[in-house]
């Protein structure tokens, strides 16, 4: 059987929405898909926004040179160490924020 065009086209993002607890079958695809997103040097702010929502590419999207200054200021009092970290190290940050981290 094969896929209709509709179930082709159907982005990673739409699947979480549609299957929040976890679509036995495309929640691994969708975590996969979000880490690759995140690690493509030409994502988008939104496509790497959406990434943020997904814990395990959190961190990869954190460090993304694309993602908004004023989200990679935020991402520098997040809960998860590598994401503080990999926000740290983005080359996006501005650099007073830079400037607050130096002791």
């Amino acid at each position: 059987m094969s896929s209709s065009p509709a179930q082709a086209r159907t982005s990673p993002a739409t699947l979480a929405r549609v299957a929040p607890g976890g679509c036995g079958t495309h929640r691994p695809l969708v975590h996969k898909a979000f880490r690759e997103i995140a690690r493509h040097r030409h994502a988008t702010a939104p496509a790497l926004l959406a990434c943020l929502t997904d814990r395990q590419a959190r961190p990869i999207a954190a460090g993304h040179p694309a993602l908004p200054p004023a989200v990679i200021v935020e991402l520098l009092t997040d809960d998860n160490w590598q994401t503080v970290e990999a926000a740290a190290a983005n080359p996006s940050l501005p650099p007073a924020s830079m400037l607050e981290l130096v002791p």
